[in-house]
């Protein structure tokens, strides 16, 4: 990147770090979901759950969720709860909502499949996360 870059040089992530280990647990369909897009990607993680944010949050960004080994995207979510646009867009500020107010949070760097991913251990977020999540 250029001189000018706005790309933050975040410390990579250490093995010691318990965030390693929730990235190791969900590497399988991390991997899978690195392959599908050229978007950064951002790993928040959690005991029981992971959550990806896709894209360039705030501004522009989705969603994902890794649940059970698999994958699943908001945007899949929300059609198959039957959500109309206006409530899912509604939904979609809640996670900036969300994201922005913890943007203060620590986070790392790591390289999976060959591609430099954030991860961000963030409990608080996780938790917005989740209960944005489980009020679909």
């Amino acid at each position: 990147m250029g001189f000018f870059s706005r790309k933050p040089n975040y410390p990579e992530l250490d093995s010691n770090n318990p965030a390693a280990e929730q990235i190791q647990e969900v590497e399988e369909p991390l991997k899978d979901l690195i392959q599908q897009v050229s978007d950064p990607i951002e790993v928040v993680t959690s005991k029981d759950h992971a959550y990806v944010f896709i894209g360039k949050p705030p501004k522009k960004f989705g969603v994902a969720l890794f649940e059970n080994g698999k994958v699943q995207g908001f945007v899949t979510m929300a059609k198959e709860k039957g959500l109309e646009p206006a409530v899912a867009l509604k939904v979609n500020e809640k996670f900036r909502k969300a994201y922005e107010q913890n943007m203060a949070a620590e986070r790392y760097k790591t390289s999976i499949a060959g591609k430099e991913i954030v991860v961000t251990p963030c409990t608080k977020l996780a938790e917005e996360v989740a209960q944005i999540v489980s009020s679909i």
